[in-house]
């Protein structure tokens, strides 16, 4: 399972943008998904959901189910006036080194965030925090869920490395974030001078662990650092994320 990212980034605003009501299911801390808490544990809140068993899941208002982060925005982003209302080119935001580096994100980066915050289990107890402050969960479960769920998580650190083929996780993170930063270049964003589809992936995975220690550390890396710095004065001034 995908554990792990975005709170306020573009794609909250668009999903918001798209129909009324529509709910996402996510783990708070998941860097593929964030607005509606799903148990970590029971899943309960997705029980619904009979051929798609991970977070995101996305309900739109005329009861279709949509699975998968890249999913979701394609069909977000396929809803007539959607982008337009967003204040979106969709053109630039779609383009396809936009949905090429959205790819990388999900393949190459996103997967290393996970291992990077769990890599013992007092980390993992830090990364479910998250859980205590939710108002679906009673205080006794919260702490329950969270306590079951950091040993589980501090237990598949190992096996998540091996999977992607992890042998020091830190060193893979940061070599992800050599390789995005090498084409960020001079840009302002990767996208130009307007974050694309893959920059808001980017700072997704990391927004959603803004409790967390490592992202301090990501907002201070000298080249990481102000790009993400920039997409966020983007999204707060331009759509209100």
């Amino acid at each position: 399972d995908r554990l792990l990212t975005a709170d306020r980034s573009m794609r909250r605003s668009l999903l918001r943008a798209a129909a009324e009501p529509l709910k996402l299911y996510q783990y708070a801390i998941c860097p593929f998904c964030n607005k509606t808490k799903v148990d970590p544990l029971t899943r309960s809140q997705i029980k619904f959901s009979k051929d798609y068993k991970k977070v995101p899941i996305a309900v739109f208002s005329d009861g279709t189910v949509v699975g998968d982060s890249t999913k979701i925005v394609d069909k977000v982003a396929g809803s007539e006036g959607t982008l337009k209302n967003a204040g979106v080119d969709a053109s630039h935001f779609l383009s396809d080194e936009a949905r090429k580096w959205n790819t990388w994100c999900d393949e190459k980066f996103a997967v290393c965030v996970y291992p990077n915050i769990t890599r013992s289990v007092s980390e993992c107890w830090t990364a479910l925090g998250y859980l205590q402050k939710c108002p679906e969960f009673s205080l006794p479960r919260a702490v329950a869920t969270r306590a079951v769920g950091a040993l589980g998580m501090a237990a598949a650190h190992g096996k998540i490395k091996k999977k992607y083929g992890m042998e020091n996780e830190r060193d893979a993170l940061f070599t992800a974030v050599d390789a995005w930063t090498a084409e960020l270049g001079s840009k302002a964003f990767r996208g130009g001078n307007q974050p694309d589809l893959s920059d808001l992936a980017v700072f997704g995975c990391i927004r959603g662990i803004s409790d967390l220690p490592l992202h301090a550390e990501m907002e201070a890396h000298q080249a990481f650092g102000p790009w993400f710095k920039r997409v966020a004065e983007v999204l707060e001034t331009k759509l209100g994320a």
